[in-house]
């Protein structure tokens, strides 16, 4: 037998104003198998077709040994096509079947002889499992005299064994026939295939080597390449530290409350999408795989401007029903017809639940279906790849997929039972799974839209063992119109020494500073306009400590156990970010500065972590000069008629303005007490008439 050849050339292919295929070109010969891989919804169907002739097209060239056909199907003994969906006739024996599709009476026997098939003969193709199904399907095919075979979808919801069947049967049959093979089923596309072709942005990529697969952001990282810090590293990753005070301090979640911000980026509908959120925000990571993964994925759904329209109450009621404890129905055409029936006389809540919930996890898993077909449009970053590929397995599984081809509204009349019994048994942690990935996706977008309302920017990490923090334009996000200002901190410059006057901006500045900290290391944007970053080991801030009454601790004795905490934390952890404002303001003077410059001096020997102090005790900036890792930071105030002016911007050097007075006098606090005096005055000498 000579060799054939089939070419698709110069296919291209648009949906209204999305081209789904972009100047195709392939070419498969009769002795090979061409696998074809590509995420759902990239057009890898849709190419079959054109080339089958059953889609059309103007833009395609379809030649078999250089002659061009328009419809290969109507060209006898060229082509034969498996579709996604079954296509035999039901009602009709297999025996027959292959009576009618097989004329030569010899591969007839081959097919009637098959020992997978045999004992089948008698049966219709609905009393057959998903793999028995397929495995007849391919076989009808291999055994027609036809040089090229198109299957699509061969080993996608089918039990194991008959995908090893169907690899079997390519295998036998590849020396004479062509083979183009696609499915999401990646790891028996390669096996079964000689050589792979990935569709990505319409177009065919040839794959020389397997990790191109990870180049191109099919598969994930580590599939075939040995993994380092992958995202699967996640669960041993080091949390980033940040105690209750801190976590205070910078109004970080109250409770998701207005003012907090954790109420910034909460825009979720649904409420597992609120937990993960949460769950998020309140996970800061020194993994900088982690950050990055969330980072990027935040970064896409700013850029691309990806929208998830989600219906709030479909999807929470799809988790009320899958998690349900109410019984689950048995697997029964004739249970689920009687239940019909009972219900429709006496309607019952439990009934009404499975309904309802089996009808809304459809339009679920639809969702996530279509929703990928967006994806696959786009230019994914790795994490996000990864996550929509784990959906697209799931979502691949037969007992899944069974249902999501047959559902209709009204077929609960007898598989209500069938579809309970797999929704809440068998599939049920399939179905968690992939509300869990929705959640995630929302977070995602939720963080995406908070971005672009706040004007915020996603930061940039410095894989550094050297501690660094370069933010450009930082500001405060609760504030309606702030004041931005910039800070660089570095080994060479490891403490910033911050001074100004009352109500200038230093507590502000602090906050902005330790906000845009915590936020990089939760891989959230930052209220900045650029920010790079190493990764730290936690931080700790002290800019609204109080009094413990119920210890028995005065302010300065919790300032000075702050102060204590933060030395064991540098001793533990090193890296770390320490934020004092006004530090030892609970003593005298003398003690404060003593304290003050005793405890500043030994930070400046720890060049390992950063520090920021803002104080009144200008004095110990004359001290500290002649340390050359210290950095003079302040905010200066302006007066006019007698009143100040802060124009809160960050300048170098040190302020020596004092405002106490001045703001205590033009409170006419003075005045209001002599009037006070007076008023009583005239009170006790009323009181003297009487």
């Amino acid at each position: 037998m000579g060799k054939h050849e089939l070419e698709a050339d110069s296919i291209i292919k648009s949906y209204g104003h999305i081209k789904v295929l972009s100047n195709v070109y392939l070419k498969c010969s009769t002795g090979e198998v061409l696998g074809i891989l590509g995420r759902n919804g990239c057009g890898k169907s849709t190419l079959l077709k054109i080339i089958y002739g059953t889609e059309h097209t103007h833009d395609k060239s379809i030649r078999v040994n250089k002659r061009v056909y328009s419809k290969l199907y109507e060209a006898r003994g060229l082509a034969a096509y498996l579709p996604q969906k079954a296509f035999l006739p039901k009602g009709i024996s297999l025996r027959r079947i292959a009576a009618i599709f097989i004329d030569a009476k010899d591969k007839r026997n081959e097919i009637l002889n098959d020992k997978r098939i045999s004992k089948h003969l008698n049966k219709d193709v609905s009393e057959l499992s998903g793999g028995e199904l397929r495995y007849f399907e391919v076989l009808l095919l291999v055994n027609l005299p036809v040089k090229f075979i198109l299957l699509d979808e061969p080993f996608s919801g089918i039990e194991p064994l008959y995908r090893e069947a169907i690899k079997e049967l390519i295998d036998q049959h590849s020396s004479g026939k062509g083979f183009i093979i696609t499915d999401h089923d990646y790891r028996n596309i390669i096996e079964a295939s000689d050589r792979i072709i990935l569709l990505t942005n319409g177009s065919c990529k040839p794959i020389e080597q397997l990790e191109q697969l990870e180049d191109l952001k099919y598969l994930p990282v580590g599939t075939f390449t040995a993994k380092t810090n992958s995202e699967d590293n996640e669960i041993s990753e080091l949390s980033f530290l940040a105690d209750q005070q801190t976590l205070k301090d910078l109004d970080l979640f109250e409770n998701g409350t207005p003012g907090s911000l954790l109420a910034l980026f909460d825009q979720v509908q649904t409420k597992g999408g609120r937990e993960v959120l949460h769950k998020m925000f309140k996970t800061p990571s020194q993994n900088l795989n982690v950050l990055k993964s969330r980072r990027d994925s935040i970064q896409f759904f700013y850029a691309s401007k990806t929208q998830l329209l989600l219906d709030s109450k479909q999807i929470d009621f799809v988790e009320y029903y899958i998690t349900s404890d109410i019984s689950i129905s048995k697997d029964s055409k004739l249970n689920s017809f009687i239940s019909n029936i009972e219900n429709r006389y006496r309607v019952t809540n439990d009934y009404y639940i499975k309904e309802t919930g089996i009808e809304k996890t459809i339009g679920f898993l639809n969702y996530l279906n279509s929703l990928l077909g967006e994806f696959a449009k786009e230019n994914l970053p790795m994490y996000l790849s990864k996550v929509l590929y784990e959906i697209e397995e799931t979502l691949g599984k037969e007992e899944i997929r069974r249902i999501r081809q047959t559902y209709d509204t009204n077929s609960g009349i007898f598989y209500l039972g069938k579809y309970d019994c797999t929704f809440r048994k068998q599939a049920k942690d399939d179905i968690l799974f992939l509300l869990n990935c929705l959640y995630e996706l929302e977070a995602y977008a939720s963080i995406a839209t908070a971005m672009s309302q706040y004007n915020l920017v996603c930061p940039e990490y410095v894989d550094s063992t050297d501690p660094m923090v370069e933010i450009g334009g930082m500001f405060h996000p609760s504030i309606v119109t702030p004041v931005s200002n910039d800070i660089k901190m570095s080994p060479a410059k490891n403490l910033c020494f911050l001074t100004g006057a009352n109500m200038s901006g230093k507590s502000t500045f602090l906050k902005s500073f330790g906000i845009c900290v915590y936020l990089a290391h939760l891989g959230f944007p930052v209220p900045a306009k650029k920010m790079s970053t190493s990764i730290f080991n936690g931080l700790n801030t002290t800019i609204n400590l109080s009094d413990d009454i119920n210890k028995g601790y005065s302010h300065f004795y919790s300032e000075v156990k702050r102060v204590k905490d933060a030395a064991l934390s540098i001793k533990k952890n090193n890296k770390m970010i320490f934020i004092f404002d006004e530090l030892f303001r609970g003593t005298s003077v003398k003690d404060a500065f003593d304290a003050s410059f005793m405890v500043t001096s030994g930070f400046l020997k720890i060049h390992l972590s950063l520090f920021l102090i803002s104080t009144h005790i200008v004095e110990i900036a004359t001290e500290l000069k002649e340390h050359e890792n210290v950095i003079f930071k302040c905010f200066q105030t302006k007066f006019q008629n007698d009143m100040p002016v802060y124009d809160y911007k960050l300048k170098d050097g040190v302020s020596k303005e004092s405002l106490g007075l001045v703001i205590v006098k033009n409170e006419k606090i003075l005045e209001i007490l002599k009037e006070a005096a007076e008023n009583q005055k005239r009170i006790e000498e009323g009181n003297k008439n009487i």
